[in-house]
């Protein structure tokens, strides 16, 4: 069996287990196995009939070991199998679409009167889910139903971990180097590309064609191969040698505008094989007047103009952070205390954290009524008079009502050190409606960041039409700020958006949203989206100290 076919069992059972409401924590255990078994690099058929500990691998416990020994033994699973039977067989027709909510379709065939899979595409087609059930339930459907062929960064990012790890130990190749969009941190991965050195091209083809217990081989050529990975995605080897490994690596790291404006400088990659050697990407950029392009900034706007110049931007750094400016507490929907979040910040070497929980209005995410956020206030005051080596800053995530007007009132939020102001509702307001509701509340003196701007969720929504560029020109003359949110579902503002806000002259904050204090260290996703922005030190908001971050704040 592959690792998918298992995978695909595990994912099944924790959907009917959803059904029938067993306990979430154990249904999120099944989906978990299932991601961890599908970017595994060894057979888990292999590994179970040579009596492996399965334990020893993240994310599997005893219970879900017992249950991947006996879907590789008997070919099926006695606990899915059993629910298969019990349930409807509008139920157990979902189980093929592992993606799919249960709880979710049986309101949409409730509501439309429908009992099939067939019919629920019908009802998504002709939009009568969107009609009756709104965009987001539409959305869940599509994207259920959709055959996947990405993943997003930080799910390629075992992934990546786990092929090279298999070309280096299991095939033996003598160099493997991850390129492509993976390289350029690319918020959506479609295809995982490494350039490999070795003595036997063909005797690597072979090994990696059991890569998970089964992974097809698409298509070759002498230097190329192309695999269907378990996960979805496809896996591209190439390969190269220590004279053009340079060359090989720069021309599969590169997007096609990137290369376009390369090759107008250096002339066509694959002619330059014939001449001196290119063992670094560094070796070429030096033979042709190029300071390095950083993988991030190959895109294809201003680099390759720019490293003629010699006036490429130092891109940002984790350790350029000196604080956290969107983070919650157990005030609304996070996992941890203030005071947990704040030690977890000061582990991590900030000078400041942001707590900003959800506002009144959001009651789903635990808002936080408006006479709880005075208490926090002088909550917050008591602890940072303690002196605990780092401050806390007061502030709150503000919904921007449908009105533009903001969830607090201003005697409220002047009290605030500042604001995150975010939409969380009514994203389906046309773009023109939208983006005067954004202009209205940035009017507001104590409207201060623009948390996660455009609302998407990567391969779920595309998020509220809005017109950026006049937000940004609204932003410039109000004196407000955008946010990347660094969530790896969201990584919003988008990488050119970033580009277009900063070229406007306006500072950048990279924030992790976290609502638990081990989601700190997602903002290297959104570091990632600054440095693909072509974003310095000096264009981020927290990379500044407080005292100098406070002063460009309205009050």
């Amino acid at each position: 069996m592959s690792n998918a076919d298992i995978a695909d069992r595990l994912a099944s059972l924790a959907q009917l287990l959803s059904a029938q409401k067993e306990n979430p924590y154990k249904v999120k255990a099944y989906q978990r196995a299932a991601a961890k078994v599908r970017t595994l690099s060894e057979s888990i058929d292999e590994l179970v009939h040579s009596e492996a500990d399965l334990t020893e691998y993240a994310g599997i416990g005893a219970a879900i070991s017992s249950a991947i020994r006996e879907i590789v033994l008997t070919g099926t699973l006695g606990k899915l199998e059993k629910l298969r039977s019990n349930v409807s067989p509008e139920i157990a027709a979902i189980t093929a679409y592992p993606r799919l909510d249960p709880k979710r379709v049986l309101r949409i065939y409730k509501k439309l009167n429908i009992s099939s899979i067939e019919a629920l595409r019908e009802k998504l087609e002709n939009k009568e889910i969107e009609k009756q059930l709104g965009a987001r339930m539409a959305q869940h459907v599509r994207q259920a139903l959709t055959e996947t062929h990405a993943m997003l960064l930080y799910r390629a990012d075992d992934l990546r971990e786990a092929v090279e790890e298999f070309l280096i130990r299991r095939c033996g190749v003598k160099k493997a180097q991850v390129a492509g969009d993976y390289r350029r941190r690319v918020e959506v991965i479609e295809e995982l590309s490494f350039v490999v050195e070795t003595d036997d091209f063909a005797a690597l083809m072979a090994k990696l064609e059991h890569y998970g217990g089964r992974t097809p081989l698409v298509t070759k050529s002498d230097d190329t191969a192309v695999f269907a990975l378990s996960s979805g995605i496809l896996l591209r080897i190439m390969l190269a040698g220590k004279k053009d490994w340079g060359l090989c690596l720069a021309e599969s790291t590169g997007s096609k505008a990137h290369l376009r404006k390369l090759t107008a400088v250096t002339g066509s990659l694959k002619t330059l094989k014939a001449q001196a050697p290119f063992p670094t990407e560094a070796t070429l950029y030096r033979k042709f007047g190029l300071a390095f392009i950083e993988p991030e900034l190959r895109e294809g706007h201003y680099e390759v103009e720019r490293a003629l110049q010699g006036t490429l931007p130092v891109l940002v750094t984790v350790y350029d952070i000196r604080g956290d400016l969107h983070a919650h507490s157990t005030s609304s929907d996070g996992v941890h205390s203030i005071e947990q979040m704040a030690a977890a910040a000061k582990e991590k070497g900030y000078e400041y954290i942001g707590i900003t929980d959800h506002s009144q209005s959001l009651k789903i995410a635990g808002g936080v009524p408006a006479e709880d956020l005075w208490k926090q206030i002088r909550y917050i005051d008591k602890l940072n008079e303690r002196g605990n080596g780092i401050h806390i800053l007061k502030s709150a995530e503000v919904d921007i009502l449908a009105d533009g007007a903001l969830d607090y009132p201003d005697e409220l939020l002047r009290e605030l050190d500042y604001t995150v102001c975010s939409i969380h509702s009514r994203f389906g307001l046309p773009k023109e409606q939208q983006t005067e509701r954004v202009l209205r509340a940035m009017d507001n003196r104590y409207f201060h960041i623009l948390g996660h701007p455009t609302g998407r969720l990567l391969l779920k929504r595309s998020g509220y039409e809005i017109d950026i560029e006049r937000i940004i020109r609204h932003a410039r003359e109000t004196g407000c700020f955008f946010e990347i949110n660094s969530s790896p579902d969201r990584l919003d503002l988008s990488a050119d958006n970033a580009r277009l806000a900063a070229a406007a002259g306006i500072r950048i904050a990279v924030s992790t949203d976290a609502h638990s204090t081990y989601e700190f260290d997602l903002v290297r996703y959104g570091i990632d989206q600054a440095r693909r922005a072509g974003l310095d030190r000096d264009s981020v908001l927290n990379c500044l100290p407080w005292q100098q971050l406070n002063g460009l704040f309205r009050h």
